[in-house]
């Protein structure tokens, strides 16, 4: 294998206004988005993508949550499991990111995070969208992210060791993950490439 170093692309005005917006609203934001920028840009170069679009899941793994700047900032700190009408508020932050960036941004980034909760197996939201009609850089940030999660101390789970939630990706692979980018995930875990993982980042649900 080669390659797979993780950098973050140059600054950009807009993706840091919006990273602002998200200090008060997502805990240890900055831990969180540039591990999920990393991890995906790592699986990006695995993969072989153009550096447009690794450039392209830099600007993603940073915003992929910032739809949560209009989710109810007790729902984003309740401690345990959401009810229906609370889910369904959260659910719609890809949507409303979508809307936060698609000016702002080539479209192909907006797309990704409109999708990063799609499922391989057609069970993710907002949509239902399965295997590849998901746009690849929606499928790795969803790896990426899922991983950074597990990870991590949240409000309502406490962090898994790296080791654990690497199997739980792996058991994944092909319902919640696509294999491919699961094969890619073993090979940068393999490289010892794994961006360093804190323990008090962001909930990602």
């Amino acid at each position: 294998m080669h390659g797979t170093k993780s950098r973050m692309p140059h600054t950009h005005p807009d993706r840091d206004n919006l990273l602002r917006a998200m200090e008060d609203m997502v805990e240890d934001l900055h831990g969180h988005v540039h591990r999920v920028a990393n991890l995906s840009i790592a699986l990006g170069r695995v993969m072989a993508l153009e550096e447009a679009d690794i450039a392209r899941l830099g600007l993603v793994g940073v915003l992929h949550d910032v739809g949560k700047v209009h989710v109810d900032p007790a729902i984003l700190s309740k401690p345990g499991p959401l009810d229906p009408l609370e889910l369904d508020h959260m659910r719609r932050h890809p949507e409303l990111g979508f809307a936060m960036t698609v000016d702002r941004f080539d479209r192909r980034v907006s797309e990704a995070i409109l999708y990063h909760h799609e499922r391989y197996d057609g069970l993710g939201y907002p949509f239902g969208l399965v295997g590849g009609e998901i746009p690849v850089l929606a499928r790795i940030v969803l790896v990426a992210d899922a991983f950074d999660a597990m990870v991590s101390h949240r409000c309502y789970q406490p962090a898994l060791p790296a080791d654990h939630a690497a199997q739980e990706i792996n058991l994944h692979g092909g319902s919640q993950f696509d294999p491919s980018v699961v094969e890619a995930f073993n090979l940068v875990v393999e490289s010892g490439d794994l961006p360093a993982n804190g323990l008090t980042a962001a909930a990602a649900r």
